[in-house]
């Protein structure tokens, strides 16, 4: 419920200026408080109870907390919407302001786009290109002589031109990044015992977009050298037949000290067709063969491997790769620049602490 005190609202303003003269604004409205906001009630500090089972009470932050990942998934959609929301509202401005600086509609300013030499090569348009350098009234194309593909990449080459001479600000908050608390168990890791950082990630085996990722996590601890540490933990999908032995193989290499060489050959030989041969992979990175058949056979990391599995869906895990660090979720296979932006500012924290 909303506060029955008096609410305003106020406009923050994205300025697109220095364009024929013209300045644009884009607002986002928010509500704000014209009172002095007065301090919170005790009961209003009570944690608010959403569910009773017997005695036991159940909070909305017990809840909150439990959903945090998903919840923060649908945030990062939802930002996502808006900022492509803006960008074709700021596409839209664009065009209409410069239609009507030289006095024409915005279908007639795209035809003549067509016959610029610039916005040719922009569009990787050869043909346009030769047409542009020697005109005439042969030559001049009308929008429905060119095809749709045409059009649209005309139309992005003119936007190039126009953003570039034209200052915007777009000033949209990005979702709030839950921390989460994510136990490292005793799996397997490499990087830095102590490090200010850790990495936990849940993958699969079988998982293409998770094999895409073992260069950039190599990537990363060659970069911050001390810095990291990343623990590897098991989230067979259902859908991967043999992820879930591919786990307990690369548990029963661990027991030899091969878990990252046996890991990295699982990846790297990772074939959807045919799948692996456990026993012939442990024997190219250099395992003892009987003790790991014998730790196949008995499924000895069965169990260890599910509880990965099951702490991976308390957390919201639904999709592989999924990273946590230092608790902050990053889902998918990710840039390096997006690890970056979150271990950067970990560290600039831990340097001046």
């Amino acid at each position: 419920m909303f506060s029955k005190m008096a609410v305003k609202s106020t406009a923050i303003a994205a300025i697109v200026s220095g364009f024929g003269g013209l300045s644009i604004l884009l607002f986002m409205t928010v509500p704000f408080s014209s009172t002095v906001p007065r301090q919170p009630s005790v009961s209003e500090t009570k944690p608010q109870v959403v569910a009773t089972v017997g005695t036991r009470s159940i909070t909305l932050a017990e809840v909150e907390q439990a959903v945090a990942l998903p919840l923060y998934q649908v945030e990062e959609q939802r930002t996502k919407l808006l900022h492509e929301s803006i960008q074709h509202l700021i596409e839209e401005e664009l065009l209409a302001a410069e239609a009507a600086r030289i006095g024409t509609t915005v279908p007639d300013l795209i035809e003549r786009a067509s016959q610029s030499e610039a916005v040719a090569k922009l569009a990787d348009l050869p043909d346009l290109v030769q047409r542009a350098k020697q005109p005439s009234h042969e030559q001049i194309l009308s929008p429905l002589s060119q095809t749709t593909e045409q059009l649209a990449r005309i139309r992005q080459a003119l936007l190039v031109q126009l953003r570039r001479n034209t200052e915007i600000h777009v000033n949209l908050p990005q979702a709030t990044v839950p921390v989460l608390n994510v136990s490292s168990d005793d799996d397997p890791w490499t990087g830095t015992a102590q490090a200010p950082v850790t990495i936990v990630e849940f993958s699969d085996f079988e998982c293409p977009y998770c094999k895409r990722s073992v260069s950039v996590l190599k990537e990363l601890l060659a970069k911050y050298p001390g810095k990291l540490k990343l623990v590897y933990r098991d989230f067979p999908g259902p859908n991967h037949q043999q992820a879930l032995s591919a786990a307990e193989a690369a548990q029963c290499a661990a027991e030899q000290s091969r878990f990252w060489e046996y890991h990295d050959t699982l990846f790297t030989r990772q074939a959807p067709a045919t799948g692996w041969n456990f026993s012939t992979l442990a024997e190219e990175v250099g395992l003892r063969q009987s003790p790991f058949d014998v730790c196949m056979k008995e499924n000895r990391y069965r169990q260890e491997v599910l509880k990965d599995l099951q702490d991976g869906l308390k957390l919201g895990v639904t999709s592989t790769p999924t990273f946590f660090i230092n608790g902050r979720p990053l889902v998918g296979a990710r840039p390096l620049a997006d690890f970056q932006a979150i271990i950067d500012p970990l560290l600039n924290i831990h340097s001046s602490s």
